[in-house]
């Protein structure tokens, strides 16, 4: 008993440090774990397609169709996550612990009730799906044998994103995000054994990178449920907060849709994408997914970076600590560009030798080095591009990310997609990408300082940095 009041008494402090300490320091504490979790987290995604990419240009083309549903997967789970994230933020920082306790519940849930349904959806409809997603042939049935595993279990996939982002949260970056990087580094370590066999383990070619992720995700959720179960949280679980709440469940997804519509939207675009590339052959179907997986990779510590503050602009927004909010948005802009930064001149500088990563056949490198680059041209932007994003659904305002969002993927790379290739063949695709980063890059930026001088804070930044309240 003394054990659970020390430990509440505990969580309380960290709750309340959100409010107390330095930016930077916040920062460090919650978006550093999450960062490197994220990070760790999206490797494997890479990691899948190198050990993938060893069984032929068709397995990785194979990838490619399946990319966009497992982000479209991984997107509702993490749209959910922020929205919870950042409604149990705003209610510690009113101090209505009830309801952050009925959040949190509600949050877990809504991962059984979500992957039922994707599961009842997509499964009568895979191949078709597929087909849609530009997947054909040997390529279709490759895709289906890794894509059907996931789906299946689904489950484990939205509980150690939810479970993680409950626990963070509470104000404990450091134990959720560990729990996650170890997760990460074992899908990483079995990923070979069930691809290519190993012992008594048959070689399950594509489909053992779906059971070795399949494994990791069960495992991070048993640990955070136990931690939870232990009691070791600030949180309070009573049987009939579990129950859906139509308010609750508002509140989650008012912050939330914006990265379930960019799910959507990413399933419509990527689709469209793949089946451009398809046009051109094999190879420019495996090249793009390479790209958008190395997007996402460079994306990760850029979305950790956001995920980890958004209780901290939730909680001080709740506050009324305005000036402490926008010194956290413009911190945060400037970690998240330096960061892209770096990324991008590795990959402007070394092109071809990013690519023979992947694989060493003569044409995947030569058209693969000149996609890269000009995929990547505005791609040192990212931070700038993602910062309003994350101002809008720490303060609760979904509307403006999720239209950021639709203009980004719908508005922009959608019709470029459609209309360059036409003109300029496999270059104008590669061209879509940063034209559509560069528009998005202008309008965010409009809206955020728009909605920054509504709430009575200075467009200058560097006079709101150093102002006190």
């Amino acid at each position: 008993m003394r054990a659970g009041k020390e430990d509440r008494n505990k969580a309380q402090q960290r709750r309340e440090a959100m409010g107390k300490d330095s930016v930077w320091s916040l920062i460090q504490r919650f978006s550093g774990p999450a960062i490197i979790s994220m990070t760790v987290a999206s490797s494997y995604n890479l990691v899948d397609a190198i050990f993938v990419g060893k069984l032929g240009p068709s397995a990785l083309a194979a990838m490619s169709t399946t990319f966009p549903l497992t982000l479209s997967f991984i997107a509702i789970a993490s749209g959910t996550a922020m929205g919870v994230t950042s409604l149990i933020a705003r209610n510690l920082g009113t101090g209505d612990n009830e309801n952050a306790d009925r959040t949190a519940s509600v949050a877990i849930t809504l991962c059984f009730l979500l992957s039922s349904i994707i599961l009842a959806i997509c499964l009568p409809v895979l191949n078709s799906m597929l087909r849609a997603l530009g997947a054909s042939g040997e390529v279709l049935q490759l895709a289906r044998s890794y894509m059907f595993i996931l789906i299946v279990f689904n489950v484990f996939s939205y509980l150690s994103l939810v479970l993680a982002s409950i626990i963070r949260a509470d104000g404990n970056p450091v134990f959720s995000s560990s729990i996650s990087i170890s997760t990460a580094f074992l899908n990483i370590a079995l990923d070979p054994v069930f691809i290519f066999g190993f012992g008594p383990v048959p070689a399950f070619g594509i489909q053992g990178a779906a059971i070795a992720t399949v494994i990791a995700q069960a495992t991070g959720t048993a640990v955070f449920l136990f931690h939870i179960i232990s009691g070791r949280t600030g949180y309070k679980f009573r049987p009939e907060y579990f129950l859906p709440d139509l308010r609750i469940v508002t509140g989650i997804y008012k912050v939330g849709m914006a990265s379930i519509v960019r799910s959507g939207a990413q399933f419509v675009v990527i689709g469209v994408i793949n089946n451009t590339a398809a046009s051109f052959g094999v190879v420019p179907l495996a090249i793009i997914g390479v790209l958008l997986r190395a997007g996402r990779f460079i994306q990760m510590p850029v979305l950790g970076l956001g995920q980890g503050i958004v209780p901290v602009i939730g909680y001080n927004y709740g506050a009324q600590r305005k000036t402490r909010v926008a010194e956290v948005v413009f911190k945060i802009a400037l970690a998240g560009s330096l960061w892209t930064l770096v990324c991008w001149l590795v990959i402007m500088l070394f092109p071809t030798q990013v690519m023979s990563v992947f694989s060493g056949e003569s044409e995947f490198l030569i058209e693969g080095a000149l996609a890269i680059r000009l995929y990547m041209l505005a791609f040192f932007t990212l931070g700038l591009r993602m910062v309003p994003g994350f101002l809008f659904q720490g303060i609760g305002k979904g509307f403006p990310a999720t239209v950021l969002t639709i203009a980004q993927n719908i508005g922009f790379l959608l019709p470029l997609v459609l209309i360059l290739p036409r003109f300029f063949g496999l270059t104008g695709l590669w061209l879509a990408f940063p034209i559509a980063d560069a528009l998005a890059l202008l309008l965010g930026q409009l809206w955020m300082n728009f909605e920054l001088h509504r709430q009575g804070i200075s467009f200058l930044w560097w006079k709101t940095v150093t102002a006190r309240e």
